[in-house]
């Protein structure tokens, strides 16, 4: 999706593009945090018998932003009603 607005003639200049950019690039980063599962997850984690000993690479402020980059993807929630708005505004 990305590829193809900035391909187009209109790129950033129209609302629907805005709104499908941004939507992206928030299901982007949310996507690329979930997939790093446990690797940001601190090795020090404070709990006996931690079943991601192996797998967990990172330090606390590495697990915080793969955390904050999660909750921060709900966004694309918004996103998508604000394409709903604007189709909406579009037909009437």
């Amino acid at each position: 999706i990305i590829y193809l607005i900035f391909r187009s003639e209109t790129k950033l200049s129209s609302i629907y593009h805005r709104i499908m950019f941004s939507m992206s690039c928030a299901d982007i980063l949310s996507s690329a945090a979930i997939a790093l599962t446990t690797l940001p997850m601190t090795s020090e984690f404070p709990c006996e018998g931690n079943p991601w000993e192996g797998r967990a690479k990172g330090n606390i402020q590495t697990c915080e932003a793969q955390g904050f980059i999660i909750v921060a993807g709900g966004i694309t929630g918004l996103y998508n009603a604000a394409l709903c708005v604007y189709y909406a505004c579009a037909i009437a």
